[in-house]
């Protein structure tokens, strides 16, 4: 049995019975409605009418028409087409062509799209931007039919060096060294098992970075991957240089001697304000007023902060579990185990033994179960009990093999020494542009 995408993709009521309902009314209004309904009529009902009387007016001229939008809050790619007068029939042959290259459900408001229609009113063409660099277009070959494909724009990649010294914090030194802040979460990812830019930077601290970055049409688009780069604190200075695998094809940052940057576990799984409790198998429980064991650190953040998964691993809890509240526990290939407490909520879409990537969103800060206030409790297993995970010694990934120690070396020290070129104050970079460098 065949069945009308277009009808599912409508909103409101549109199950067949109202639909024939609604034909039946159509078609036994009284006559004379249409002539005493004009003072009765709202702005956008008039709007519409001078829209089709517009389209009519056209198609009697012979001339193609061409209909320019934008997705507003609340549409639904069916709701579009039925906005702009096409038949269910038509809109569901566009939405089979359409959907091969692109999700549907995923529509945004201030999306734009253009149709052109021939001069019966058919659907010639359909065009839709899905980003600056992505449009989707639908259009009528030799034989009529209309067929879907996606089209992308050229963007010219630039490596670039950057380089900062911190003087309030690492997004206000991105901004004043005309750097978009959003580089900041590159960079932390790449530093992520080892600083926490949240809580551990601080003025004086210094950057080198060396990033390929996207230009489309001359102006800037997007940020690539981060080649190489070096941050340097009171915490100390840690460097990493992207490097591709051979044995698995994959990149992944290792240290001037070859030792992968990835650890067991992320220094901490979220953005958080303060500790409000630490690792004590003798606290006084705040809610219970007696010596219970707190086994695990409590980060207090604001309720809907994103939790990610410490490591990657395999969801093998995900419930309410009394006290724990909306509680997360995540298997890891190392033996760890780790437990995130009183979520607000689960993230979307997972389930357990679903396999979870490291800095994954799992859930949201909450004050479910026995707890206060909104904060996570992070608890971390070790051989099956529970051990501090702000002293617990994290082990490193797998190093660079020695059959390909040589070929990291040379690309390394490459992109080494182009990393110690690049200034980190204001001085030296003035000095750099006016030698003409």
């Amino acid at each position: 049995m065949g069945v009308n995408l277009y009808v599912f993709l409508w909103r409101g009521d549109t199950s067949i019975p109202a639909v024939m309902e609604q034909a039946a009314m159509a078609g036994h209004e009284d006559s004379g409605k249409a002539e005493n309904s004009a003072e009765g009529k709202g702005e956008g009902e008039e709007a519409a009418e001078d829209g089709e009387a517009e389209a009519e007016a056209e198609i009697a001229s012979g001339e193609p028409r061409w209909v320019d939008g934008e997705v507003q809050s609340g549409d639904s790619m069916g709701g579009i087409l039925r906005r702009e007068g096409m038949t269910p029939p038509e809109a569901d042959e566009l939405i089979r062509a359409l959907r091969d290259h692109m999700d549907l459900r995923k529509i945004r408001p201030g999306q734009s799209y253009r149709l052109r229609f021939d001069a019966a009113g058919h659907l010639e063409l359909f065009e839709f931007e899905v980003s600056r660099t992505t449009k989707v277009r639908a259009e009528r070959d030799a034989d009529g039919t209309l067929v879907g494909r996606e089209d992308k724009a050229e963007t010219e990649v630039r490596i670039e060096e950057i380089g900062g010294r911190v003087e309030s914090s690492l997004h206000a030194t991105m901004s004043r060294v005309g750097e978009d802040p959003s580089l900041v979460a590159f960079f932390a990812d790449v530093f992520a098992y080892d600083v926490n830019f949240f809580t551990d930077t601080r003025a004086g601290d210094s950057f080198r970075i060396i990033v390929e970055k996207e230009y489309l049409e001359g102006d800037f688009y997007r940020y690539g991957r981060v080649l190489a780069a070096q941050y340097s604190g009171h915490v100390g200075t840690f460097d990493a240089f992207l490097w591709n695998d051979p044995r698995t094809r994959e990149d992944a940052y290792y240290d001037s001697e070859g030792r992968s940057v990835e650890k067991s576990l992320l220094k901490t799984p979220l953005k958080f304000t303060r500790i409000s409790s630490k690792f004590n198998p003798k606290r006084m429980h705040p809610v219970l007023h007696t010596e219970r064991a707190h086994m695990g650190v409590d980060y207090a953040a604001p309720t809907g902060t994103p939790v990610w998964a410490a490591a990657s691993g395999r969801i093998v809890g995900r419930r309410p579990m009394g006290g724990a509240g909306n509680c997360v526990i995540l298997q890891h290939d190392n033996g760890l185990q780790t437990v995130y407490m009183h979520l607000s909520k689960f993230a979307k879409g997972q389930r357990v033994g679903e396999h979870v990537k490291s800095k994954t969103v799992i859930g949201y800060v909450g004050a479910t179960g026995l707890a206060t206030g909104p904060h996570l409790h992070f608890g971390v297993k070790e051989k099956g009990r529970y051990v501090d995970p702000m002293t617990l010694k994290m082990a490193r990934g797998a190093s660079v093999p020695r059959k390909y120690r040589a070929k990291f070396n040379a690309e390394m020290e490459r992109l080494a020494e182009r990393l110690r070129r690049v200034p980190v104050d204001a001085g030296q970079q003035q000095m750099l542009v006016q030698s003409g460098n």
